[in-house]
């Protein structure tokens, strides 16, 4: 599976209700999620049995165990070359630091919004592609298709696009789906991509 193909995303979190529905967010966003670990021994065990390696890591930084989410964020990034980004609810300026020094996306403090964690993804996604170096097609993209498409790039979930543009969930899923189809693209990660290089 390609870097492109590859919409894996995992997720360290000790409560387990924010691990809940952030699996529910990211699956809702046609997002793979391999697995939630509380603790660092965990999250290397899914990697190690996971059919594609994760591409994106939602990391709290207090987690269960000896080991922090910051020391596993390193590991992780340094092991696999996924894209970190960091859940707490620390701010504090030796947390900030220590977090830094693994170059995550981005820190998202607790409590957050779907949009913020949205966009920190994308802006994960965007981070693993520009690494590629590829030739960038152009979309063949309606403006219907565009607007949709901008949307879900500002971080709004399928559910908050189709109630702002007054349709259904499902027209939003499909025009979703027909993108990526009619652009030969298997990720919508990749379709804003390339969105956001399509001047």
């Amino acid at each position: 599976m390609s870097r492109k193909e590859n919409t894996n995303i995992l997720i360290v979190e000790d409560e387990l209700i924010t691990a809940e529905s952030i699996v529910e967010l990211l699956e809702d966003e046609d997002f793979k999620v391999i697995g939630v670990a509380r603790d660092a021994a965990t999250a290397l065990l899914l990697c190690s049995q996971a059919d594609a390696l994760p591409q994106v890591v939602i990391c709290d930084i207090h987690i269960k165990g000896d080991t922090s989410g910051i020391e596993l964020a390193g590991q992780l990034k340094k092991m696999h070359g996924c894209e970190i980004i960091f859940l707490t609810a620390y701010s504090d300026a030796k947390t900030l630091q220590a977090a830094f020094s693994t170059d995550p996306v981005m820190y998202v403090v607790k409590p957050y919004s779907d949009a913020q964690l949205l966009v920190a993804i994308q802006m994960a996604f965007h981070k693993l592609f520009r690494q590629e170096n590829e030739v960038l097609p152009g979309l063949e993209l309606t403006e219907r298709e565009r607007e949709v498409a901008l949307l879900v790039a500002k971080g709004l979930s399928s559910k908050q696009i189709a109630n702002k543009l007054g349709i259904s969930l499902e027209t939003v899923k499909t025009h979703r789906r027909r993108m990526l189809q009619k652009n030969n693209i298997s990720s919508f990660p990749h379709l804003i991509y390339l969105l956001n290089n399509d001047k």
